[in-house]
Order: C-alpha cells, then structure tokens, then sequence
C-alpha cells in the first residue's frame, strides 16, 4: 500500500498501530501494510469499527460502574452520589422516581472490558487479506473475518468488485488488472 495511505491509518487509529515503527524483533508491522491500495477501505472500517467497538464497551463499563456506586450508597441511606449525578435534574418528580428505581432495582452486571487491540501484521496472503492482531474479544474476531472475506471479493489494486484469480500466486483483481497482469479467466464469467 502506498505511504500516504499507510499514513493516513497510523494517524487515524494509533491506539492499533502503535507498532507501526516499532523493530522487526517486536511485530512484522514494522514491514507496512502488504497488499495493494483497493482494500484501504475495508482495513479503514475495519479499523474504526474496531476501536469504535473498544471505546464505546469501555464508556458502557464505566457508566455501569458508576450507576452501582451510586445505587449502593442510595441502599445504603446516603444519597451524596445520586445529588451529585442529577444537580442539573430541575424536575424534582422525575428525580424522586428515578431515585425509588435505583433503590428498588438491581445492581447492574459490569460488562468485561475489551482488551485494546494492537496490529500486528496486515498483508495479502492466497489472494486475501490477513490481519493478525492482539487484543479484543470475540466481536472484533468477526469483525476481522468479515473484513478479510470482504477482500475476496475485492481488487486488491483498485478497490472495484473483484474475483481471485491465477494458478500459481492467487490474487484477488477486477477484470481490468487481471488484463494488465496478464491474467486471463478460463471463463469470462470469472472476472466481471
């Protein structure tokens, strides 16, 4: 991929590729990104709905955290919290029934943090795109499968629908660069 384009990802997500520069002995980041420009897009959404996944699941964690505080002090008698929490609260009718709800209901169960995810390595391996990274949970491993099989379907070059293709070296490309590259379908239903 292109520098500008690597670039413009490092500085967009640098909570992922923080390894981006970091020596060979540490990640294979340190290579770039291994595979044409047409899948910048996917690894782009990739990216950003995994630290959108990351930071809001921290966001809901923390307020659950604060919600059991304050609804552990209103058991408990002390409504220090919960005054602080609704100050700008004008309607005093809602703020006593959102209080008797505190108090009534449960606490609620702290969701598990996401482990931060940090790119290892992004390249083209069998015509697809591979992302090794550590970190996440079970929702970012989808999100990294939809992402790679989205790039079986997509010109590695230019980013238009695309087929794999080649005997020896598969790679995934529209019918335009199969042309360029010398690579003819067996079939013209193959690359369309």
């Amino acid at each position: 991929m292109h520098q500008d384009l690597d670039t413009k990802l490092c500085t967009a997500y640098p909570k992922l590729f923080v390894n981006r520069n970091a020596p060979m002995q540490e990640t294979c980041m340190c290579w770039g990104f291994s595979h044409g420009d047409g899948w910048y897009n996917i690894i782009s959404q990739l990216c950003a709905n995994i630290q959108g996944h990351i930071d809001w699941t921290e966001r809901k964690r923390e307020a659950i955290v604060k919600y059991n505080a304050i609804a552990e002090q209103c058991k408990a008698g002390n409504f220090e919290l919960f005054e602080e929490d609704m100050q700008s609260m004008t309607n005093l009718e809602y703020k006593e029934k959102r209080k008797q709800e505190i108090i009534n209901n449960d606490l609620r169960v702290v969701v598990d943090a996401c482990p931060q995810v940090t790119v290892d390595q992004v390249k083209e391996k069998f015509g697809t795109l591979r992302f090794y990274y550590s970190g996440g949970d079970d929702y970012v491993s989808g999100l990294v499968s939809m992402a790679e099989s989205m790039s079986a379907v997509t010109c590695e070059e230019c980013g238009n629908p695309g087929k794999q293709v080649g005997g020896g070296w598969i790679t995934t490309l529209c019918k335009e660069h199969a042309e360029a590259r010398g690579i003819y379908a067996n079939d013209e239903k193959d690359i369309e």
